[in-house]
């Protein structure tokens, strides 16, 4: 008798459009996912988020496409030496089972390249991830602005000067 009531939930599985967009994915969510803000005629910018992985399997991360861009690029930042390389990840990047990616500034992010628009501050951006199952994943990424490295030397330090 259980076993009987477990067919609809099967059938629906392969017929629900909703899943099948979602392949494999029910247990992958997505984290602050945020793309640097553009001047006018830029033609690249990054973007950034987490992949947290809930699951009890790798999930593997292998296209990444916006309509924003020409072509997105899986990309990894390194350093050796003091001398900062980038490389393609054409194979993809894994997000471990019950684990997380965090594509972070000076470290892993999407390049969108052949930019087709200026990324503006607090803007939504439309990114497709495709998945190695076939599990595919709409995100919208925030424009984001990077604060300048020199931007925090301006502080006043008056309360320092007692003599």
């Amino acid at each position: 008798m259980k076993s009987f009531s477990t067919i609809p939930a099967v059938i629906m599985f392969f017929f629900s459009s909703m899943v099948v967009a979602d392949t494999g994915l029910k247990e992958v969510q997505f984290k602050d996912p945020w793309i640097r803000t553009t001047s006018t005629g830029h033609p690249m910018t990054a973007g950034y988020l987490s992949i947290l992985n809930n699951g009890s399997e790798d999930v593997e991360l292998v296209t990444v496409s916006s309509s924003i861009a020409k072509k997105v690029e899986l990309h990894e930042t390194t350093f050796h030496n003091n001398i900062m390389k980038m490389r393609q990840l054409e194979s993809g990047v894994k997000i471990p089972a019950k684990g997380a990616i965090h594509f972070l500034p000076k470290g892993l992010h999407f390049m969108f390249k052949g930019l087709k628009m200026k990324v503006k501050d607090g803007g939504k951006y439309k990114v497709n991830l495709k998945f190695k199952n076939g599990g595919k994943a709409e995100v919208t990424m925030i424009g984001r602005k990077i604060v300048s490295k020199g931007a925090h030397k301006h502080h006043k330090h008056h309360k320092h000067h007692k003599h």
